[in-house]
């Protein structure tokens, strides 16, 4: 079964001590990627989202594990699964054999930017009448579930600084919701003091997609949030620098790497949400 309740684990940084909730720890003891996301997903395909009697289709990129997740959840839970990727040289064979073990249908596609991909795949999900997952998992059932996780142990842990890596962005607005103790913010002369909490965001996309991600959900983005753009590429591994614990060196290896040539901006008690290895 899924691990809802992952360890925390002390690292140091210079002299300053950082905890790290290894949700890369997850999986559990399921044939399942080490991600945070599992449950997120897991509650996704078990909500009223999606019909099934129609099959539902995915796009994702190399280094995603959404087509894994979503091939083993949909076989348990009765769904038709089918993921779109391009078609390289790169993209891992291993990847696409979880998928096909568990029931998904490979769907692939010519290399192209992933703008292009995308509306390739939306075209043939309308010609086709198939289901599109919501870009990101933005939906309010996936926001929900880490709003939810994340609040029981903030309610047992006090912290002053969250460090979370954010590709769209979407997964950090519960752990932000419930960090905050705030749902939805109208502007900032509406906003609660935060307690003097701090919020920092890794991207590994841009800014203004992490941005957008919390406005969409939150109406605006917390005065005491900070977003700050990797300066390493999406497929730069950063073969220079290692993690004292495992960490998926395309995304949470990036926030981690920012946190050790940034300490100074790690404020009181701190954690880094690692999502995933």
């Amino acid at each position: 079964m899924l691990n809802l309740n992952t360890p925390v684990e002390t690292y140091r940084i210079e002299n300053t001590e950082v905890d790290v909730k290894r949700d890369d720890l997850h999986n559990g003891d399921l044939d399942l990627p080490p991600w945070a996301k599992l449950e997120g997903v897991r509650q996704l395909l078990l909500s009223d989202c999606f019909d099934k009697r129609k099959p539902i289709v995915h796009l994702t990129i190399r280094g995603s594990y959404t087509g894994w997740a979503l091939s083993y959840f949909g076989k348990e839970y009765g769904y038709d699964i089918k993921i779109a990727y391009p078609k390289t040289k790169s993209y891992p064979q291993e990847m696409l054999d979880k998928i096909t073990q568990y029931g998904g249908e490979l769907v692939p596609l010519r290399h192209n930017m992933v703008a292009v991909l995308s509306a390739q795949v939306k075209k043939m999900a309308k010609e086709r009448g198939w289901q599109m997952s919501p870009d990101a998992f933005n939906h309010p059932v996936y926001v929900k579930s880490w709003k939810e996780r994340s609040a029981s142990f903030f309610q047992e842990n006090d912290y002053q600084t969250l460090v979370i890596q954010g590709g769209s962005g979407v997964t950090s607005v519960g752990l932000i919701q419930s960090f905050l103790g705030v749902d939805y913010i109208a502007g900032q002369m509406f906003e609660p003091t935060y307690e003097g909490k701090k919020v920092i965001i890794i991207s590994t996309s841009s800014v203004k997609t992490v941005k957008s991600a919390l406005v969409s959900n939150m109406g605006s983005v917390p005065s005491c949030v900070e977003i700050y753009k990797s300066e390493h590429d999406f497929y730069d591994e950063i073969p220079t620098h290692t993690t004292p614990f495992p960490c998926n060196r395309l995304w949470d290896k990036k926030a981690w790497v920012w946190m050790t040539q940034n300490v100074e901006e790690l404020k009181g008690r701190t954690l880094f949400w690692n999502l995933g290895a």
